[in-house]
């Protein structure tokens, strides 16, 4: 068979009649690969599995986001314990929320980042407690 003529790929589909490069075939042999390795089905092609369903919009923990994010600035650069208080306050609101989603059954989304959150912040809090209140005690 030519690269010319009408060919007949794997579902037994009849192809156009197109010149196929060696490239193209390697594409397309890589293409399959890789949806097999991801476990695609290949059985509709072009090998793509269908979209997961759309996220519950109900299923988010703004508060736990800001929590552990504010937490992590106060990992870093917590100077007068704001941010670190401020995380604090925000981890509370997240974890409250985490336990209002697990009431409705839905899970303790953000719970675990809440935490994360706290420990951050707490350890702000310490690192502020050992400038203030240690090191000058040390210093000869």
């Amino acid at each position: 068979m030519s690269d010319e003529q009408d060919h007949v790929d794997d579902r037994g589909d009849r192809a156009s009649t197109r010149p196929v490069t060696s490239m193209s075939l390697r594409a397309e042999r890589l293409r399959r690969t890789m949806a097999k390795a991801a476990g695609a089905s290949l059985e509709n092609d072009p090998g793509l599995s269908t979209p997961p369903p759309p996220r519950d919009p109900e299923l988010v923990n703004r508060f736990a986001v800001v929590g552990f994010s504010v937490g992590l600035v106060a990992l870093f650069v917590d100077a007068v314990g704001v941010p670190s208080v401020v995380a604090l306050v925000f981890c509370v609101l997240g974890l409250r929320r985490a336990r209002e989603l697990d009431a409705r059954g839905k899970g303790p989304f953000g719970r675990r980042r809440c935490l994360w959150g706290i420990g951050f912040a707490v350890f702000g809090l310490a690192n502020i407690a050992f400038t203030l209140f240690v090191r000058p005690l040390l210093a000869p």
